[in-house]
């Protein structure tokens, strides 16, 4: 399972009042009792009916085929003494929902039918709830390079998080059919255009495997007044940048025209969801295929991964080499760019801090903006 390839944090929740006025608050759609929203016990204020903390993309392989795992992580609690309502205890839950990876392509058409509502029936694989998922989520590693997550390139050091491991536990028992797993997702979309700016609504509809079911839950008739009561709200911006963002990870596995690209494309999928045993095989397979490539993104992808693996001398050789290739259209030079912040990451490990830091520079220098806060807390570097 990847890292989080996207992710929403900010959204307005919108909630229809029993006075007629509307009401909302951030990641949170309040209740539509207005006189005893503030009154009521415990945490249940704070949770409102619903509220989120991060909406997240992840990816997965299953069985060869490209899926998306869609995480929405949320507050919690629960009562000691449900009855009396006392005693309430905090933390915080997730619900995850397991797709193919085409289904972004709905959630997103090319052509978005703004002032338009539309549902997505997602025919989920397999959902799931992880309660108090926080208890055992630890980090780990000397140098943490989890927020310098790119498009095409992820430099982390992190121990995987429990929730995820649960999350494959639950995918292997679904498999192995030790557990029914019949839930569905329909997500809701409605994007609006006005004078001055372009906002969407969504909303979760959960629900199950169910012919019968999801036709009237995606009928018209039903949906017609979905947003009239409550619903999120973010920038048009926002959404498209969550679903395109995960999009980017999306490998049209049948456009592959030589073996040189069928390797290849294996070889990023392997990459993306951190089997970086099965990617450094398929991109070695794609150099046999055509050992005189001069597509740099090739070298780069083969780079991270033995980085990944710890093959550091390895990796600055692949790095070296997508270096010398230079990028023949300009939309690829950022990606080319950060060939220097990961050669600087793998000369790190190798305890050249001095190579480190100078690669971390020329990065910088060239536009990586990002490799200034390595140039702060490694090279002691200042900036006015």
């Amino acid at each position: 399972m990847s890292p989080v390839q996207s992710s929403i944090t900010h959204a307005l929740g919108w909630s229809m009042q029993d006075n007629g006025t509307w009401a909302y608050a951030d990641n949170k759609i309040p209740f539509t009792d207005s006189r005893s929203n503030a009154d009521r016990p415990g945490g249940l204020n704070a949770i409102g009916q619903d509220n989120f903390i991060s909406i997240e993309m992840h990816k997965i392989m299953l069985d060869n085929e490209q899926y998306n795992v869609l995480v929405k992580k949320y507050h919690d609690g629960e009562f000691e003494f449900p009855y009396l309502q006392r005693n309430w205890r905090d933390f915080k839950s997730l619900d995850y929902y397991i797709f193919r990876s085409e289904k972004l392509k709905e959630m997103l058409p090319e052509e978005v039918p703004f002032n338009t509502m539309y549902l997505v029936d997602m025919r989920c694989y397999m959902v799931g709830t992880i309660k108090n998922y926080e208890e055992s989520v630890f980090m780990g590693g000397s140098l943490n390079l989890t927020r310098y997550a790119t498009k095409v390139t992820e430099n982390f050091q992190a121990t995987r998080a429990s929730y995820q491991e649960q999350i494959i536990r639950a995918i292997q028992q679904r498999k192995t059919g030790k557990v029914i797993n019949d839930g569905n997702l329909i997500f809701a979309v409605y994007p609006i255009r006005s004078t001055d700016k372009e906002k969407v609504r969504i909303k979760f509809i959960k629900g199950y495997m169910n012919d019968n079911l999801i036709r009237m839950q995606t009928s018209p008739d039903n949906w017609k007044h979905l947003f009239s009561e409550s619903f999120y709200e973010v920038d048009y911006s926002v959404y498209s940048s969550f679903i395109n963002q995960s999009l980017a990870y999306y490998v049209e596995l049948d456009q592959a025209v030589t073996m040189y690209d069928s390797h290849y494309n294996w070889g990023v999928l392997r990459y993306q969801i951190g089997d970086y045993v099965g990617a450094l095989e398929a991109f070695n397979k794609a150099f046999a295929e055509n050992p005189d490539t001069e597509d740099f993104m090739f070298y780069a992808y083969r780079g991270n991964t033995r980085s990944k693996m710890g093959l550091q001398a390895d990796a600055i050789a692949d790095f070296d080499k997508a270096i010398a290739l230079q990028p023949k259209r300009i939309v690829d030079y950022p990606n080319w760019v950060r060939n220097y912040f990961n050669r600087g990451v793998a000369k790190y490990y190798l305890n050249n801090g001095a190579g480190a830091c100078e690669d971390w520079k020329k990065a910088y220098d060239l536009g990586y903006g990002s490799a200034s806060e390595y140039l702060i807390d490694f090279c002691g570097q200042k900036f006015d």
